[in-house]
């Protein structure tokens, strides 16, 4: 009788020990594995938080450390002294028969050539301009035919300005009747140029200076344009007096871009 009591209890102890390790132990497992995976968790997130606030912090930093820029333009202007001259003069021949045109034509051409280098212009400064052959008509009553009419004109730089109008003169004298115009230019107009860009820079710094009272450095500077005026006298306004033709003066500008920091 004994025995049996001992066994049913030994055999109740055996159930009420698995039954405790069944119901109790995979809550306190789960308590110990799911602990290190939260802490884990809440420190990826702090870390992430703390690096996020570091980036903004660095972001407003460099925000705060880029330095502003400027940009301005500037402009320079010299005046120049015209030391050349480039004048465009030819003839017009007209005549019934085209080779006596051109024979006419070509003397007169050639005569202006030669007067043109006795007077000490080179060969090299003489070129033509514009040659023509065309038959003229009239067509104010009937299309009568008048001739063949040919025309040529020769520019040559004259640097002897001085006596630019003596010259015309002659080469009228010699048979020129196709008249264009006369041009002045500065033959070596780099260094006005240079200097006008010299301007144009002080023109710049002292723009940014108004608007910044801050030091300035100069980040890039940026070539915009060049113009250059070249005054110039129609010929025809001339032939009345041409030992008086002035040659005036010629206005050089530099434009450029500046970024100050």
């Amino acid at each position: 009788m004994k025995n049996k009591i001992f066994k049913i209890f030994s055999i109740a102890l055996v159930f009420a020990t698995l039954f405790g390790f069944v119901f109790a132990s995979p809550t306190t497992l789960e308590v110990k594995a799911l602990s290190p995976e939260v802490d884990e968790n809440t420190s990826q997130v702090e870390i992430q938080e703390d690096a996020t606030t570091d980036q903004n912090d660095n972001n407003q930093q460099s925000t705060n450390e880029t330095p502003s820029r400027i940009i301005v333009l500037g402009g320079g202007k010299v005046t120049a002294q015209p030391d050349v001259a480039y004048v465009e003069i030819g003839v017009e021949s007209l005549n019934a028969d085209l080779q006596v045109a051109l024979d006419e034509n070509n003397g007169v051409i050639s005569n202006l050539i030669d007067y043109l280098q006795e007077k000490g212009v080179a060969e090299d400064d003489i070129k033509t301009k514009y040659y023509s052959i065309y038959q003229k008509h009239d067509y104010s009553t009937s299309e009568r035919f008048l001739g063949y009419q040919v025309s040529s004109t020769i520019e040559f730089k004259c640097k002897d300005l001085n006596n630019l109008g003596t010259y015309i003169k002659g080469l009228t004298s010699l048979g020129a009747n196709r008249l264009g115009c006369i041009t002045f230019d500065v033959e070596d107009i780099s260094s006005y140029y240079n200097e006008a860009l010299k301007l144009a820079v002080e023109d710049a710094k002292s723009k940014a200076t108004a608007l910044s009272s801050q030091p300035l450095n100069v980040v890039k500077i940026i070539e915009e344009n060049v113009y250059t005026c070249m005054p110039y006298r129609s010929i025809e306004a001339s032939l009345s007096n041409s030992s008086t033709i002035l040659k005036g003066t010629m206005k050089v500008e530099a434009k450029i871009k500046v970024i100050f920091e």
